[in-house]
């Protein structure tokens, strides 16, 4: 059975577990949270709608924290009754050390799907000693989505024909690989002009923090992609290897996920100016 457990009935929770109730691909989706009666609401709710979109995946509601044992994946999201808030700070940290004592890290990969939970991940793998592996930020996703969006406005054209993807640090030290991103197959840079690249940078740092829904769809395909495997780059939240052996700091970068968590790190070219640029999110 494929488990997905989801911290937080909030807005960012209740999306992403209507994205995985809607791909259909995910055994059991469980909503968690200390507000038992909106976990359960929301649950209900999708569960009524599944024979609507043909989906047979259970949607569950639940109060204990023990409701994620097993799960594939876990979902850091946002607690119910407190819009605009994501699990962050001590509480989250000590959510997620409790959550670590009880072993459930050791077979689960946690993606965090706030926008602001960068800290946080920080946090665990530095104080919880958490596997690099297994730690992953989807938030960078939402941003990399809307870029596509940006591009396709500017080439006339559908977002689903354009591939690239967001590094670094959003919304001030963010890089783009435009050497390597491309619109039907064909190169971004051979389409737009340099000045419409630097108006979709611009436009993009505008759109920093992503809103709850593409956050919650991000973190719904990342962790469909741990559950079932998946052959995309996602644009995510991870720390690296350095050159020396060292650990990087948490930063965006293209990688791909599987159920061992991060299972690829891509290398795009780089202008020099966007080394510039990493080099200082990795210091």
């Amino acid at each position: 059975m494929s488990l997905v457990a989801i911290f937080g009935a909030g807005e960012i929770g209740g999306a992403a577990a209507r994205v995985l109730a809607a791909r259909a691909r995910i055994d059991v989706v469980r909503l968690i949270d200390e507000k038992a009666d909106v976990a359960a609401g929301k649950a209900i709710d999708l569960s009524q709608a599944a024979p609507i979109i043909g989906s047979d995946t259970k949607i569950q509601g639940s109060q204990d924290y023990s409701a994620a044992a097993g799960a594939l994946a876990i979902v850091l999201a946002d607690p119910a009754g407190q819009p605009g808030t994501e699990w962050a700070g001590d509480a989250a940290l000590t959510l997620l050390r409790q959550l670590n004592r009880s072993g459930l890290f050791q077979h689960s990969v946690l993606i965090c799907a706030g926008a602001s939970q960068r800290p946080l991940m920080q946090q665990a793998l530095d104080e919880l000693g958490l596997s690099r592996r297994r730690v992953i930020g989807s938030a960078p996703d939402s941003l990399a989505a809307a870029a596509r969006a940006l591009v396709a406005i500017e080439a006339n054209t559908s977002a689903a024909q354009v591939m690239l993807t967001v590094m670094g640090r959003p919304p001030d030290r963010m890089v783009i690989p435009w050497s390597e991103a491309s619109i039907g197959g064909n190169s971004v840079t051979s389409m737009l002009t340099a000045t419409q690249l630097h108006r979709v940078e611009a436009r993009l740092r505008g759109l920093w923090p992503p809103g709850v829904g593409a956050l919650g769809t991000a973190a719904a395909l990342m962790a469909d992609a741990v559950a079932t495997g998946s052959r995309r780059l996602f644009s995510a939240f991870v720390s690296l290897d350095r050159d020396n052996g060292t650990k990087a700091p948490v930063c965006a970068w293209p990688v791909s996920i599987g159920p061992a968590g991060v299972e690829r790190v891509a290398s795009p070219a780089l202008t020099g100016l966007d080394r510039v640029v990493i080099d200082e999110v990795l210091e």
